[in-house]
């Protein structure tokens, strides 16, 4: 485990691992027995409504338990400021916490009910401060979300940013030639990972200036330096569209 992923995890132990706080009426449960033969095999759990995945990697449990799987409806529960969920919310359970082993983590994959373009990130329920924390995540596409856990319980929930953009278009500009580029959502200095979509070029850009002017150009979620938009494409192009922008934490 590296040093990141450790403190991360030291991090969400005590946190996760307390499942009072927030409290919802239970509108689906999965309850299911992984036995000897389906430890070996791996194994993943589906809630009800098929939009919540538990991957369970071979071998990562050392003994027979129970997993259940609860799901909520968002809208027994309160979130951040500027947040909103966009999903229901989903609670795990390996009732045997013996037979978890954290060598390899749990894998979390989250529907959300319709494609957005508006951050989202997947946020757990973290019962020491009554609050709901950011876990680091990734979109899979424009209505999944994924993530991992080295934990056997967690209360998860997809939120979207009210304001904050993460799919759309990009443009180009010239002005100092660098992988740099300017964004209305984040502060100059701030490092950020630009995917194309579609063709799954990836590359990193810092900051360096502001824009585009979202009330001119509703869809565009970056503009990049020449140098920058020639890495995922030709600037006789114009535009890129699907582009996927991540900060860099």
């Amino acid at each position: 485990m590296s040093k990141v992923q450790f403190v991360v995890f030291c991090f969400l132990v005590v946190g996760l691992l307390i499942p009072f706080g927030q409290v919802g009426a239970t509108t689906f449960i999965t309850d299911i027995n992984i036995d000897q033969p389906t430890i070996i095999k791996g194994y993943t759990v589906v809630s009800e409504d098929e939009n919540f995945r538990l991957g369970i990697y071979p071998e990562v449990l050392a003994e027979e338990t129970r997993v259940v799987v609860k799901q909520y409806n968002k809208d027994d529960f309160t979130y951040p400021e500027e947040w909103q969920p966009v999903s229901d919310v989903y609670e795990f359970d390996i009732f045997n916490k013996q037979a978890f082993q954290n060598e390899k983590p749990l894998l979390i994959r989250i529907k959300t009910f319709e494609e957005t373009k508006m951050l989202k990130q997947i946020f757990f329920w973290n019962g020491v401060i009554s609050e709901w924390v950011e876990l680091p995540s990734e979109v899979g596409d424009r209505e999944i979300m994924k993530s991992v856990l080295h934990l056997p319980y967690a209360k998860m929930v997809v939120l979207e940013h009210e304001e904050i953009i993460q799919i759309g278009d990009a443009s180009w500009y010239g002005y100092k030639d660098c992988l740099c580029a300017a964004s209305p959502d984040y502060p100059k200095g701030s490092k950020l990972k630009v995917k194309d979509l579609d063709t799954q070029k990836e590359i990193i850009v810092t900051i360096n200036d502001y824009g585009p002017d979202r009330s001119i150009f509703p869809e565009r979620v970056i503009d990049l330096d020449k140098v920058a938009f020639q890495q995922l494409g030709k600037l006789s192009w114009g535009v890129l569209h699907n582009i996927l922008v991540t900060k860099i934490k």
